[in-house]
């Protein structure tokens, strides 16, 4: 029987296309992935990104409760990018309280697994559109992170985001690389970053976190699922 072990609530932009396929083929045994989409126009602004929110978002998460999950996971890490770190702290409490199950946002899983991997200073690699990147420094850095580099592909169609090959999505993050970054975080939910983890990560000598990666460790971890999954990193393969 699917999900006798838990099943995980995700709340997705409707454009994604990467959320729903890689946590269900990446969670352990027993575990299933239930998601619920918010509509979002497809050109990626922080105005399009906080209409959504606001439009959807609590309405979304009403649908999600009625699968009963264990855990609820709000999977758009632009949206409390561009509304601040005090915004997305209320908004994972709001959740929690609307469902009745411990949930995290995004955001909030990025920062607690580079606090488990004890990092502080990151390299972003985003393929966000400059305006969204420059909203990315000034959330990290009020979360108390240094950011030493960030550079950003500049995508503006959230369709398109999930397009990006491997290869590019490497290239990206080896130019975001410092020396002196002790982690290369990759904050977007609609790209396949989970293909790069384990090489960058061999590559660099560094752990790499992504927004996909960090979301499924914590939201397995608050449903008290304590599996170590291997091939995504140290994140979720060590904590």
């Amino acid at each position: 029987v699917g999900g006798w072990r838990a099943r995980l609530g995700v709340v997705v932009p409707s454009v994604n296309t990467v959320v729903e396929p890689w946590t269900s083929a990446a969670s352990p045994p027993g575990v299933t992935v239930h998601c619920s989409r918010m509509l979002i126009e497809e050109v990626l602004t922080p105005d399009s990104l906080i209409r959504m929110d606001q439009v959807e978002g609590r309405a979304a998460v009403r649908r999600l409760a009625t699968c009963r999950p264990h855990a609820v996971a709000y999977c758009c890490a632009g949206s409390s990018i561009v509304q601040g770190l005090k915004y997305d702290l209320e908004l994972e409490r709001e959740i929690a309280e609307a469902t009745g199950v411990p949930a995290t946002t995004a955001t909030q899983a990025i920062l607690r697994a580079l606090q488990v991997l004890g990092v502080r200073r990151i390299a972003i690699a985003s393929p966000y559109p400059e305006s969204l990147e420059r909203a990315e420094r000034v959330f990290f850095e009020s979360a108390g992170l240094e950011v030493i580099s960030s550079v950003c592909q500049g995508i503006e169609d959230a369709f398109n985001l999930a397009d990006q090959t491997p290869t590019q999505i490497y290239d990206l993050a080896m130019r975001a690389f410092r020396p002196d970054a002790e982690a290369i975080l990759i904050p977007c939910l609609n790209i396949w970053s989970s293909a790069v983890i384990a090489r960058l990560e061999q590559d660099l000598g560094v752990p790499v976190v992504t927004a996909t990666q960090a979301m499924l460790w914590r939201l397995l971890r608050i449903a008290e699922i304590e599996d170590r999954i291997p091939g995504y990193g140290r994140l979720l393969s060590a904590h």
